[in-house]
């Protein structure tokens, strides 16, 4: 059995690139950040000219394994200069702000951690690998690598357990359950909320605008630049909503009254599973009106009704995920250091921030 791992310029070599990655996609399990869906449009979005690789790892002249490495030049506390890899990102804030989770390679999830482990032991000029929001990885050889893993919970619904929409209110606790209905009894005086879901991918841009003016004029509000701050996050998502909203991936929800729009919901939906990924609210000074709570709440409900079997928030331990979820994943950021002198002496620098600024890892 022989092996052999190649390395390709995604940009120069599109059609061996998407004839190998639908191929190992149908042997994977794949999320959705990790769809072709996905990954073409990120690639059609990138400069031709950012420094990614298709890694693919062939055993007897077959395909087996294959993931996308973003290559860096970088300096670390100002000393070290070292080239990092980056699974199925680029290195770049400016491009990985889209945020890829549930992040992984394309393999047959039973050699999965194998095909990584040997794909790394190959890429020899890489001395840094960083595995964002990933789904585990255990085999390496750590007499041989520094492993440093930051993890993070992704809170979802369990759909299925609930026979009808009324039984997921029951579920949650009494507090919750109590700012829904005042919630709702407020917005009557409006005429009541109600649920839009865009029906073209026409819609789904008009809504999606309407979410970005709603959630930036509350982050910037808070002092933050907001998720839209960058223009390649925009572009990117404007132009998947264009290309996979027919294909049945993109959700767009818009929850309103008689009066005024209460806030968006922008989604994707892959293997029956609603994956939540951003948001736009309209807030008032009324504590009474919770848009974010009852905007998720109505669309949970339709998403009982349509048999969707989860309704996932993704990473981040934000207490309204945990309070409307009813189970969650662990998800982890994974560095991977070659042993060297160097490495050693970046762990005890990083031990040191640590200890006097625990924020910063």
């Amino acid at each position: 059995m022989s092996f052999k791992l190649v390395r390709l310029n995604p940009f120069t070599n599109a059609i061996t690139v998407k004839k190998v990655w639908t191929l190992l996609e149908q042997e994977a399990e794949v999320s959705f950040f990790n769809s072709w869906g996905w990954i073409s449009t990120w690639l059609n979005c990138l400069p031709d000219t950012t420094q990614l690789e298709l890694i693919i790892n062939y055993i007897d002249n077959q395909p087996v394994c294959c993931f996308f490495l973003g290559v860096k030049k970088g300096v670390e506390h100002k000393i070290f200069n070292k080239k990092r890899g980056y699974l199925n990102n680029t290195g770049h804030e400016k491009y990985d702000d889209l945020v890829v989770e549930y992040n992984s390679i394309l393999c047959n999830k039973n050699i999965r951690d194998q095909q990584l482990a040997l794909a790394i032991n190959h890429l020899e000029d890489i001395k840094e690998f960083r595995l964002p929001i990933s789904t585990n990885f255990s085999a390496f050889d750590r007499s041989a690598m520094l492993v440093r893993t930051i993890s993070q919970p992704s809170y979802w619904i369990n759909l299925t357990q609930f026979e009808q929409p009324e039984n997921y209110l029951a579920h949650l606790s009494k507090n919750k359950r109590s700012q829904i209905k005042r919630s709702l009894k407020e917005y009557e005086t409006q005429g009541g909320a109600r649920i839009q879901f865009a029906k073209t991918a026409d819609e789904a841009k008009l809504m999606f605008n309407k979410l970005e003016s709603l959630h930036q004029q509350e982050w910037i509000k808070r002092g933050k630049e907001g998720a839209f701050a960058k223009p390649f996050f925009k572009e990117f998502h404007q132009s998947l909503i264009e290309t996979r909203f027919e294909a049945g991936e993109i959700q767009l929800v818009r929850i309103y009254t008689d009066t005024e729009d209460i806030g968006y919901l922008y989604n994707f939906i892959f293997n029956n599973e609603v994956l939540f990924y951003q948001s736009g609210f309209s807030y008032k000074q009324s504590n009474h009106c919770r848009p974010g709570l009852i905007s998720h709440y109505l669309t949970v409900l339709s998403c009982i009704t349509a048999k969707y079997k989860k309704y996932n928030f993704l990473a981040g331990s934000t207490l309204y995920k945990k309070s409307l979820s009813t189970d969650s994943d662990q998800l982890d950021t994974i560095i991977i250091a070659r042993k060297s002198f160097q490495s050693y002496i970046e762990l005890f620098l990083r031990r040191i921030k640590t200890k006097f600024y625990p924020s910063k890892k």
